[in-house]
């Protein structure tokens, strides 16, 4: 029973890791993704296709930050605002 639970476990470590933002990184995820689809990618729902589409990286990141998994999605959309001239919101 055991040896079952090792796998289990190693499957929902990083879901548990990604649960533990904080609100205010939620927060500011959300600030960083909705600049960047504002002025940078596209909203899926957006129905003009000549608009400028932003890489899938960000696109993933905006995502992320939606679902609320700052960890990784907060240094690629910092850095691709930052890239672009914008400046960073405050965080906090």
């Amino acid at each position: 029973m055991r040896i079952m639970l090792l796998p289990v476990a190693m499957l929902l470590a990083p879901a548990i890791a990604f649960g533990q933002a904080s609100p205010k990184e939620v927060d500011y995820c959300n600030r960083l993704a909705d600049l960047y689809v504002h002025y940078i990618g596209r909203s899926e729902s957006s129905p003009y296709d000549d608009v400028v589409r932003g890489s899938n990286d960000t696109q993933v990141a905006a995502a992320q930050c939606r679902q609320g998994i700052t960890g990784p999605a907060i240094p690629v959309l910092e850095r691709v605002l930052r890239n672009n001239g914008f400046t960073l919101p405050a965080r906090g």
